[in-house]
C-alpha cells in the first residue's frame, strides 16, 4: 500500500470528509489467483509469483484499495492450522479445513486445547517468514505492509467443531464455548502481535469473524462481543476494520459495533444502507455493500454499473463510505466488472461534486 493510499484509508476511519468516494475489496486467494490465472498452490508458495499477482491486480485497477493489502494467508486455514486440523491443498481453489470433533458433545476436549504459538505452530510462522522476506522488495517499489489480519475468535472455533456444532454448544454448554473463545481470542491477540513485529509499518488490523451473524443479540453481546472488544481494544492503531457478512440475525450485532473500536465495517449487501447507518452510527466508516456473487462476479458490467450507482444513491454522501462488495472479493469475479464498479463510481463522485459547485 502506498502513503497515500494509507493516508486517505486512515481520513476515512478518523470521520472525516473525502475528495470523493473511493473504491476498495477485501482481496485474498479465493479470488486473486483465479483472476491472475496461477495456480492456488503457486500463489501460496512463490514469493516472486506472489509478488507479481499483487503488482497485475494494481495495474489492471488503478486506484483500487486492497485489504488488507499484501496479506500472506492460507485461505482461512492458518489459525486453525495451529490446533492441528488437517489440512487439503488444490491447484484451482482455497484451501479445505478438516474438523477436530464432529459433535458439540465433545466440546470440552477444544476447551482444554492451549494457545498455539503463532511463531512455531502451524501455518503461521510460514506466513511471518514470508513477511519478513517481502517488506523489503515491497519498500523498495514505495509500498508498505500497513495492516493485519485474522480470523475472529469465534470463527476460529468454528473450525475446530463446525458452525452448526458451535452454535448448538451455545445452547448445551456455554463454560467450555467460553473457555474454548478465550483460548481462540489470546491466539488472534498472539497471532496478530506476532505479524506486526516482523513488519515495520503496520497501523491497522482486520479480524473477520462470520459466526456473530448467527447470534441472536443476547448471545452477540455474551459470547461474542466480549471477546472482540479484548482483541480491538488490544491496538492503538488508527485503522481497526471488522468484516462479517453474515446477514443471518440481521442487524443484531450492528449497534454494539462502534463500541468494538472498530472504524471501518464490511457486511452483508443484504443490510440497507441507510439502516446501517442509523444503527452504526457517524463514527463507523461502510465498507460495501454490493452483491459479491449475483451482481460482481454474475452479473454483467451493466448491471454493476447500475448497482452501484443504487447504493450511492441511497447512501447520499460521501463521507463515511468505501465502495465495495457486501464481503470479500467473490471467487470468479471478472476484471471488467470492477473496471465497471469503479467507471460508475467516478460518474457519481464527479457529479455529485459539478452539483454541490452550483
Amino acid at each position: 500500500m502506498t502513503d497515500r493510499e494509507w493516508e486517505l484509508i486512515k481520513k476515512i476511519a478518523a470521520g472525516k470528509n473525502p475528495d470523493a468516494v473511493p473504491a476498495g475489496f477485501i482481496a485474498d486467494s479465493p479470488w486473486i489467483p483465479g483472476y491472475c490465472g496461477v495456480s492456488t498452490i503457486d500463489y501460496y508458495t512463490d514469493m516472486r509469483l506472489w509478488l507479481d499477482c499483487h503488482r497485475r491486480i494494481k495495474a489492471d485497477f488503478p486506484g483500487l484499495l486492497l485489504f488488507p493489502d499484501y496479506w500472506v494467508e492460507f485461505g482461512m486455514a492458518a489459525e486453525p492450522s495451529s490446533f492441528g486440523c488437517k489440512l487439503n491443498f488444490y491447484h484451482h481453489q482455497p484451501v479445505t479445513i478438516s474438523h477436530l470433533i464432529d459433535s458439540a458433545d465433545d466440546i470440552e476436549a477444544l476447551a482444554r486445547l492451549p494457545v498455539p504459538d503463532p511463531r512455531k505452530d502451524g501455518l503461521m510462522p510460514l506466513a511471518i517468514n514470508y513477511y519478513k522476506r517481502v517488506k523489503e522488495p515491497l519498500h523498495d517499489e514505495g509500498q508498505k505492509i500497513r495492516m493485519v489480519a485474522s480470523r475472529g475468535p469465534l470463527n476460529i472455533a468454528s473450525f475446530l467443531m463446525t458452525i452448526p456444532e458451535f452454535c448448538v454448544a451455545i445452547k448445551t454448554d456455554p463454560a467450555s464455548v467460553h473457555k474454548l473463545l478465550k483460548t481462540t481470542t489470546a491466539l488472534v491477540l498472539r497471532w496478530l502481535e506476532a505479524q506486526i513485529e516482523a513488519l515495520d509499518h503496520v497501523e491497522g488490523i482486520l479480524v473477520l469473524d462470520d459466526i456473530c451473524g448467527f447470534l441472536s443479540e443476547a448471545e452477540y453481546l455474551e459470547f461474542a462481543h466480549p471477546y472482540l472488544k479484548d482483541i480491538f481494544s488490544h491496538f492503538g492503531f488508527p485503522v481497526k476494520m471488522f468484516h462479517n457478512d453474515n446477514f443471518g440475525n440481521k442487524y443484531a450485532a450492528f449497534p454494539h459495533i462502534a463500541d468494538l473500536g472498530v472504524n471501518i465495517f464490511n457486511f452483508s449487501h443484504s443490510a440497507d444502507l441507510s439502516r446501517a447507518r442509523e444503527l452504526l452510527g457517524e463514527k463507523v466508516c461502510i465498507l460495501g455493500n454490493i452483491p459479491g456473487l449475483e451482481v460482481l462476479t454474475k452479473g454483467t458490467p451493466e448491471a454493476v454499473a447500475r448497482e452501484a450507482e443504487k447504493r450511492l444513491n441511497a447512501f447520499g454522501s460521501k463521507r463515511g463510505l468505501i465502495l465495495s462488495a457486501g464481503g470479500g472479493a467473490s471467487p470468479g469475479m471478472p476484471g471488467e466488472n470492477v473496471l465497471a464498479l469503479m467507471s460508475a463510481l467516478d460518474g457519481w463522485n464527479a457529479a455529485r461534486k459539478a452539483a454541490l459547485n452550483i
